[in-house]
């Protein structure tokens, strides 16, 4: 007959299995409760901004370029960096983003953002500092007009943009939904 483990190293070992359970459904649980809506974790968008979740949305910031385009609705040239950007969702949304684009794509950037947000308009109050800049061009919906007609559209936005000395153009984006 085979000699029993003692009564304790039983329960020694059945105390450490169970807390190894515990521990890797933990782990599981916290590498995605963010993914999951849980308020106060973390994850990454699928376009790779980092976002945390609170009570009642979350708030991506820094945003990518890739996510700027995908909540902005706008195509910018790839070459285009991010100075700063946030996003903000709960029952409503807020985009807040800085973008620099060369002078090479300058042309392209403004193609994009007229596709998206119709035409300039003129003396239309700017969100960006406009000293030093050339050909600022500001583009918005605040009168509530859309470019596609008769319906109110369903967010409000603010684009500003000119070109600097060097050909560079910034652009600051501002959107929020009504």
């Amino acid at each position: 007959m085979a000699d029993r483990q003692p009564k304790a190293v039983r329960v020694i070992v059945g105390t450490m299995l169970m807390a190894a359970f515990v521990l890797i459904a933990l782990a599981i649980v916290t590498l995605y409760a963010g993914s999951w809506g849980v308020p106060y974790f973390s994850f990454t968008s699928e376009r790779g901004s980092p976002c945390k979740n609170n009570l009642s949305g979350y708030t991506c910031t820094p945003l990518t370029l890739a996510d700027l385009e995908f909540y902005g609705d706008v195509d910018l040239p790839d070459d285009s960096r991010m100075i700063s950007g946030t996003y903000k969702a709960t029952h409503d949304y807020q985009l807040d983003a800085t973008v620099e684009v060369p002078a090479p794509s300058a042309k392209a950037a403004l193609a994009g953002l007229k596709e998206a947000y119709g035409d300039c308009q003129k003396n239309h109050p700017a969100t960006l500092d406009t000293r030093g800049l050339r050909e600022v061009c500001v583009l918005a919906n605040d009168d509530t007009q859309t470019r596609t007609g008769d319906e109110a559209s369903s967010n409000l936005y603010a684009v500003s943009t000119g070109l600097r000395k060097d050909g560079t153009r910034p652009i600051v984006l501002t959107m929020k939904s009504r």
